[in-house]
């Protein structure tokens, strides 16, 4: 069967009334219709999820927001839908779940409960899934892990959505200590997957900021995701950045350009990414002025009035070019990934490779001969009789923009492997002249060239 990869985004389409500090507005239009799902899905979304406004929180499901988006979504074709039901994301934080002290005296309790949550929406025709408490730590894993199974046992093929936390410092994830942040992401990524026997890790990064500084553990973050989906069989799954945000005037997350797109999703097939979501497709309803700000109108694919950003633009393109891509990429799962750095540079030069050291990434010689005169992400995935390698120019947008770098040159050397070698760029095939089994490849910031080749031996 062939696989197919799912695309969504948070904050789906919202009804249209919007909040600032105390002042409610309604734009005039209720946004959770028929018709903008059909443009969310023509973005190129296979899947909806609802939260926030259209959670439900066990109410008369008949006239609940749940209901109402449920049967839009029916009407515009789409039926993979995530519910979002508050009191399942609340069992996941109870300290404990069955037995002495518990909320639930038996597990034939805890599973009627399971039941009543989800049988007002489970038999729906376009009902995927639900999504559980976001970012939970390590030390709730437990709890996490029983509602998981729970909700398998009274429902078998549900989908779970589980975004955990991204990587970040050790003390944040509440688990015993560790040798570093990467392996206590290493630790947490495969304590939610022994907990919960799911097969699946998704998680969220954010790298972008107000002066194009990069997020120091975003690719740490890429490489021991990864890592560990290849070591459990698990499959991988990336939150992308797609809005803009401020905090209290300091840590700034900028609005993401097309470059920054392809920065995010060209690692992500490199890395062997299944699942693309973006946080977030509308801006938020609710902001605060003077706080924390992410619903700033033109940080996300929709703005508050319901008018469409360059960004629904791009990223419409950008997936169709991985929905394009996929029977290639769906025939490879990651392996192994090495950074290039130019001449008298290394990882210690560069804020988004600054923490490689942390992960054991790049300790071996990389199969294929790459040089380049910028910093460059090389991955490698296995096929049946095959590799699939990604040449990725992973810099800083800023250098390009305002200080004049321009594109880097990735010179890539297959010697004998020239030959017959398959080059894609941007979904497509594409032709590659190869002198003594080299090419000279041209890539600016956040593009890549995928080469395929047979294996040796």
């Amino acid at each position: 069967m062939k696989e197919h990869f799912d695309f969504y985004g948070y904050c789906s389409p919202t009804s249209g009334i919007y909040r600032i500090d105390d002042h409610e507005y309604f734009i005039g239009e209720d946004f959770r219709s028929a018709k903008r799902y059909k443009e969310y899905t023509d973005v190129g979304f296979t899947m909806l999820l609802l939260q926030h406004e259209n959670s439900y929180y066990g109410e008369s499901f008949s006239t609940s927001a749940c209901n109402k988006c449920m049967t839009e979504a029916e009407k515009a074709g789409i039926y993979k839908v995530i519910v979002s039901d508050d009191r399942l994301k609340r069992l996941c934080e109870e300290k404990i779940l069955i037995g002495d002290g518990g909320r639930f005296a038996s597990e034939k309790e805890f599973l009627s409960y399971l039941d009543e949550c989800t049988k007002p929406y489970r038999d729906r025709k376009c009902f995927y899934g639900v999504q559980l408490r976001d970012e939970p730590t390590y030390d709730m894993f437990p709890t996490y892990g029983a509602v998981i199974k729970g909700l398998k046992k009274v429902v078998p093929n549900i989908y779970l959505q589980c975004n955990l936390l991204p990587g970040a410092g050790k003390n944040d994830y509440n688990l015993p200590d560790a040798e570093n942040d990467m392996r206590a992401f290493e630790t947490y990524l495969n304590g939610f997957l022994d907990e919960s026997g799911m097969d699946s890790v998704l998680f969220d990064e954010y790298p972008f900021r107000r002066e194009y500084i990069l997020g120091g553990y975003s690719i740490p973050g890429y490489v021991v995701g990864a890592k560990v989906c290849r070591d459990r069989n698990a499959k991988f799954g990336m939150v992308f950045q797609s809005f803009s945000f401020i905090c209290n005037g300091r840590l700034v997350h900028r609005r993401v350009t097309e470059p920054d797109m392809y920065w995010q999703t060209n690692m992500a097939m490199g890395f062997g990414c299944r699942e693309y979501s973006f946080f977030t497709y509308m801006t938020k309803p609710n902001a605060r002025v003077g706080g924390t700000v992410d619903a700033i109108d033109g940080g996300s694919f929709i703005n508050r009035d319901g008018t469409r950003t360059k960004l629904y633009y791009f990223t419409q393109k950008i997936i169709r070019e991985i929905k394009r891509f996929e029977r290639v990429l769906s025939k490879y799962r990651y392996e192994d990934c090495y950074f290039v750095f130019p001449d008298g540079k290394n990882m210690k030069d560069y804020k988004q490779t600054e923490y490689i050291p942390l992960t054991g990434a790049g300790e071996t010689a990389c199969p294929i001969d790459v040089r380049a005169d910028g910093v460059v992400l090389v991955t490698r995935q296995k096929g049946e009789n095959s590799d699939l390698y990604m040449v990725e120019n992973i810099g800083n947008l800023k250098d390009e923009l305002f200080d004049g770098a321009g594109p880097i040159t990735a010179r890539i050397n297959l010697g004998a492997q020239a030959k017959g070698a398959k080059f894609y760029y941007k979904g497509k095939r594409v032709s590659r002249k190869t002198i003594g089994g080299r090419i000279d490849e041209k890539l600016k910031v956040g593009d890549a060239l995928f080469i395929e080749l047979k294996r040796r031996g």
